[in-house]
């Protein structure tokens, strides 16, 4: 039951195919991402507030066997319990998110206010990541989104994925999407993909970001 509890754990670092998927595929998880960015009174940037969905086949997967309701939905015990062991095992992977100006990377802090909701459908994780120190507003800052071994594949919202709580007046978000042509992996081997780890640079090519200018 742990095992399968440890969706990040288990398939982002370990690479094997629990799921009902062709061995040669990757991504093998998809995740729709909304994100707000959180600043203080005082105009400084103080984190990041994600909403994570996953695609509905992972979803099903993730909640099989676990208890479930008189109406057929996980409880509330069963989605709190995933939520914290997601939370514990993202911390390997940085959480997938990287703050950054130039070539500055700001660390963040251990994830706050974390629940998983489940629509019936597919399964959200939220959660805050606070930066481990306030960033001043202004200026050019960063916030890159993605899985180094591309095992599993984020992707912008359509609409509004990405929201400033807070910020200071004139500020702008540049959202930068990863091009359609460059996510085909099936040129490359599996044995290729099983070799990353955290540490590697090959998913950063398919980096959700999201740039904020503030005057």
């Amino acid at each position: 039951m742990l095992a399968r509890l440890l969706i990040f754990a288990v398939l982002a670092a370990s690479g094997l195919a629990a799921l009902s998927v062709p061995a040669f595929a990757h991504p093998h998880v998809w995740v729709v991402v909304n994100s707000e960015l959180d600043y203080a009174p005082d105009g400084s940037l103080t984190g990041v507030r994600h909403n994570w969905t996953f695609d509905e086949s992972f979803s099903s997967y993730a909640l099989q066997g676990l208890e479930n309701g008189p109406d057929g939905k996980p409880t509330e015990k069963t989605l709190s319990d995933l939520a914290q062991v997601n939370i514990d095992s993202l911390k390997d992977f940085d959480y997938f998110t990287y703050a950054k100006r130039g070539k500055e990377q700001f660390p963040f802090a251990p994830p706050k206010d974390y629940s998983l909701t489940y629509d019936g459908t597919a399964l959200t994780l939220h959660f805050t990541l606070p930066l481990q120190k306030p960033l001043p507003s202004k200026g050019q800052t960063a916030i890159d989104v993605y899985d180094p071994t591309y095992f599993v594949a984020f992707q912008l919202a359509d609409n509004d994925p990405v929201k400033l709580a807070g910020g200071p007046a004139g500020c702008t978000v540049n959202l930068h999407r990863p091009d359609p042509a460059a996510t085909s992996s099936t040129t490359l081997s599996e044995g290729f993909f099983n070799a990353l780890t955290s540490t590697s640079n090959f998913g950063s090519q398919f980096s959700n970001r999201a740039t904020v200018s503030c005057p």
